[in-house]
């Protein structure tokens, strides 16, 4: 049962869908690494593997190059192309908008639901 689970984290399957994959309780393993120390090793491993597996799935693109740090071509010319797009579709700066007012919004105040319940006892 432990060399299953171990494969399943090496292949990039979370800790506690593996556990559910194989009909065992979610906690199982972690309590199992606290009494074999071998175990829990193995365990630290495979989570390692397990999480660059996980990477490699990713496609290719702007969230690859900002959150995983891929700076190949493909993800580069994304992030590129993306942050473009952003800076194109804001608003201008201002003095920069032909003189045009812009009307402000009005600020809805909203109490936290803890604070209501604060002051209602």
């Amino acid at each position: 049962m432990r060399a299953a689970y171990l494969d399943l984290i090496r292949h990039g399957v979370r800790l506690g869908d593996a556990a559910t994959q194989l009909g065992i309780n979610r906690v199982t393993p972690t309590r199992q690494t606290r009494i074999d120390r071998e175990f829990a090793a193995a365990l630290a491993e495979a989570r390692v593997v397990g999480q660059k597996v996980r990477r490699e799935g990713v496609p290719h693109g702007e969230y690859r190059y900002n959150l995983l740090g891929c700076r190949c071509p493909k993800c580069t010319r994304a992030a590129a192309v993306g942050r473009a797009n952003r800076r194109a579709s804001e608003d201008p700066p201002p003095g920069e908008d032909g003189g045009q007012v812009r009307p402000i919004r009005p600020v809805v105040a909203e109490s936290v639901p803890s604070f209501l319940l604060a002051r209602a006892s």
